[in-house]
């Protein structure tokens, strides 16, 4: 029995172009092409690659694996990005560790065995849809390790998972012994010796995620996760080299992300940081606020990050954000303050929708975005879920007109204008 094979394609994806594009040349006589669907040239450390349009889908736990290993379900998931025409596509948060998943469904790329079924995913996407750049994200979960499936609605009395059904809440750790929230496990405070061991896990997982073929990887440094929480004097009240000054306490993220572009200096590396914790205005704890944000956008533009993803919060339970259009892209202004001579931007937090004057429009907001200059690519999550073919719904928004898209799919299409 003859294998499923990309070699079986007909038509070949690369005989077209690429789905998610825009020819210039198609366009009428004064109409440009909207900065969303340019093709645009980003850093990949020495060289330069050449991304299809601006549109980043974001990473998304989809608590769909067991002991770290993508599934058909992955393929099929990302699949429809890149069938659809996503610039960019982002592997989910996958641990360096077995102990830094957030729950016990979480992907992971803690071992060898783990390459060869990335590999799988990752050459399988990239066969479906010419040009697409494909990353993974990798993390540590720190002190929101040990958790249950956001889907797994029954009852529980802890929110992490006891060690009797799967969890591992002996070994949860976190820069000092402080818990999440109300409820939650007490972490184990991180020794010297013990996070110099997490900074070689992630420059490991790093050579196994560049092998398996992925583009790039993205280091996760936001929402309280391990790196995010080192980086928060909420979460870390060390009084060591690992705490104190924002230098100390971003220690750990810099010595990781200088490692792998010192071992990878041709891949991509991107960061996904937090813009800020989110304390409200009369919260007067130190925390990382957006002066932070543009202090370190400097440092991780001369280590050499490629591009830098703002998001924002997670570092404390019990905050919640006020989700209306672009309200994370204060954190990008702020990265991008810094006079960066490397590193790109991207932001993200509802941007997928339209203007006051067309609300319904998609595509138009993040437009305004990237016209206005406060970021340079543009991340989505959630509305890849429900609407995946967000990128050409946004270029008919846009340019009354379809961007390109699968044979398959766009011969079906009906003329517009």
């Amino acid at each position: 029995m003859l294998a499923i094979s990309p070699s079986h394609y007909a038509p070949l994806p690369e005989e077209r172009l690429p789905a998610g594009s825009v020819d210039p040349s198609s366009l009428p006589e004064g109409v440009e092409c909207p900065l969303l669907l340019q093709r645009t040239e980003v850093p990949s450390g020495k060289n330069t690659v050449t991304l299809k349009n601006r549109v980043i889908v974001a990473p998304m736990c989809m608590y769909s694996s067991v002991d770290g290993f993508p599934t058909p379900f992955h393929l099929v998931h990302h699949g429809q990005f890149a069938l659809h025409g996503a610039g960019s596509i982002i592997v989910e948060a996958s641990a360096v560790t077995p102990a830094g998943r957030i729950s016990p469904r979480d992907l992971g790329m803690y071992t060898e065995e783990h390459v060869a079924a990335h590999a799988s995913l990752v050459q399988t996407v990239k066969s479906v849809s010419s040009e697409v750049y494909f990353g993974i994200q990798l993390a540590h979960a720190g002190r929101k390790a040990s958790t249950w499936p956001p889907y797994d609605r029954t009852p529980h009395d802890t929110p992490y998972m006891p060690v009797n059904v799967g969890g591992w809440d002996k070994t949860v750790v976190s820069p000092s012994a402080i818990p999440y929230g109300e409820g939650h496990l007490v972490p184990h405070e991180l020794s010297v010796s013990e996070i110099r061991d997490i900074e070689d896990d992630f420059v490991r997982a790093a050579d196994r995620a560049y092998r398996a073929g992925y583009d790039f990887v993205q280091i996760h440094s936001a929402h309280g996760y391990l790196l995010s929480s080192f980086s928060s004097p909420l979460a870390n009240q060390r009084t060591d080299m690992y705490g104190g000054s924002l230098e100390n306490r971003t220690r750990l993220l810099l010595n990781i992300v200088r490692r792998i572009r010192e071992q990878f200096p041709d891949k991509g590396l991107w960061v996904r940081l937090n813009g800020t914790d989110g304390l409200p205005e009369d919260d007067e704890r130190e925390s990382w606020d957006y002066e932070s944000t543009t202090a370190l956008a400097s440092l991780l533009d001369a280590a050499g990050v490629d591009m830098l993803d703002i998001s924002s919060g997670g570092t404390v339970g019990r905050l919640a954000f006020s989700s209306k259009p672009g309200y994370q892209v204060p954190g990008a202004v702020a990265a991008k303050m810094s006079d960066l001579k490397h590193m790109k931007v991207s932001a993200v937090g509802c941007l997928q929708g339209g203007t006051e004057e067309n609300p319904e429009a998609p595509g138009l907001f993040a437009e305004k975005v990237l016209q206005e200059g406060n970021a340079d690519f543009i991340s989505l999550a959630r509305v890849f879920l429900r609407q995946p073919t967000w990128v050409e719904d946004a270029a008919r928004a846009l340019l009354g007109r379809h961007a390109a898209g699968a044979l398959q799919y766009s011969y079906t299409f009906p003329p517009l204008g």
